[in-house]
C-alpha cells in the first residue's frame, strides 16, 4: 500500500495517466505538484534514483503547469513542448521521497516558459527549464488505436541494465550501416502523456536519451558515468505504435566530462535532439 506524502497539503492519485501511472504511484496536490517515494524499480545500477526518471516526474509537472497556463490564454488549448533542459545536481535512494516544483515565468500569446526542478526535503535534486507552445486543440482523451509500425528486422531486445530501465522497457537495439547502435522503443499505452492524448510522454524520451546517450558515454569512456545535464527539442509527433529509435554520437571531452548528442527518429523522419552531459565517476 502506497501511503501519501509526509508534510502539509492534501495529496491524491486523480488524473494522471499512461507513462504517469505506469512510473508512480505518484501524487498530486492541489497546486499540481507531484510527489514520488522511491522504489527499486524507480533506480539506477548505482541504486539511487534513475536520471530518467528524475527527469521525467520533473517534466510531468512542468507540461501541467504550462498547460493550465495555455487554456488561461486559449481556452481548451494544449501545450505542445519545444524544448527542455535539465541540471542534476543531486541524487535520491530508496526510501526518499521527491517532490516536484513548477513555475509559469511568462506567457505570451503563443509560448509558456516554465521554470521547475526536483528536491528531497532540503536537498534540491535538479533545476529544469522548458518552452511550450500554444496549441489550439480540443481536450485530450483516451488515445486511439494505433498504427502499427514493424520493428527494424535485424533488432534485438536490449537486456535491462537496471531496475528502471526494465520497468519502462522493453527496449531494442540494431547497429545501422556503419555498425554504430541505434536504440528502439515501440511505443505502448504505457509510455504516453501522462495528461493524456495519443502522443509520448516526454518523459519516456528523456529517458531514452538518458539510457542510449549513457551507454555512449560508457562505452567512449571505459567508465561508470553519471548525467550531469540533459536537454531535448521536439521536432515532430511520436505516437502511439511508431517505432522510436535513437542514434548517438560524441561531440568532444574536457577532463572527466563527456558532451554526447543524439537524433530521434520515426520511419527515417526526425522527431527530437538531444544533448547530454555526463561524468566519469569509476572505472568500469
Amino acid at each position: 500500500m502506497s501511503l501519501p506524502p509526509p508534510g502539509p497539503g492534501t495529496w491524491t492519485r486523480d488524473g494522471l495517466q499512461g507513462y504517469a501511472l505506469h512510473v508512480g504511484p505518484l501524487w498530486c496536490d492541489a497546486d499540481g505538484a507531484l510527489a514520488l517515494r522511491i522504489e527499486e524499480r524507480h533506480t539506477n545500477i548505482t541504486g539511487r534514483v534513475h536520471g530518467g526518471m528524475a527527469m521525467g516526474l520533473a517534466s510531468m509537472a512542468m507540461a501541467q503547469a504550462a498547460l493550465r497556463a495555455a487554456r488561461a490564454v486559449r481556452p481548451g488549448g494544449k501545450a505542445t513542448l519545444l524544448s527542455l533542459h535539465t541540471e542534476l545536481i543531486s541524487s535520491a535512494q530508496t526510501g526518499d521521497w521527491v517532490f516536484t516544483d513548477a513555475q509559469v515565468v511568462r506567457t505570451t500569446r503563443t509560448l509558456v516558459f516554465v521554470n521547475g526542478g526536483l528536491r528531497s526535503g532540503e536537498r534540491v535534486l535538479m533545476t529544469a527549464t522548458a518552452i511550450y507552445q500554444i496549441d489550439a486543440g480540443a481536450a485530450v482523451g483516451a488515445p486511439g488505436a494505433p498504427v502499427p509500425m514493424a520493428l527494424h528486422p535485424n533488432h534485438v531486445v536490449r537486456e535491462p541494465v537496471d531496475a528502471f530501465s526494465a520497468h519502462v522497457g522493453p527496449f531494442h537495439v540494431r547497429n545501422d550501416e556503419r555498425g554504430e547502435p541505434v536504440g528502439g522503443l515501440q511505443v505502448k499505452p504505457v509510455n504516453l502523456d501522462s495528461l493524456g492524448g495519443n502522443e509520448i510522454d516526454a518523459g519516456m524520451v528523456l529517458m531514452m536519451a538518458d539510457l542510449f546517450l549513457g551507454r555512449r558515454a560508457r562505452t567512449v569512456s571505459g567508465s561508470v558515468c553519471v548525467t550531469v545535464g540533459m536537454g531535448i527539442s521536439r521536432l515532430g509527433p511520436v505516437r502511439l505504435g511508431d517505432v522510436l529509435e535513437v542514434d548517438s554520437q560524441t561531440e568532444g571531452q574536457q577532463g572527466e566530462t563527456l558532451v554526447i548528442t543524439g537524433r530521434f527518429r520515426v520511419n527515417g523522419l526526425p522527431v527530437a535532439s538531444a544533448t547530454s552531459l555526463w561524468k566519469m565517476v569509476e572505472k568500469k
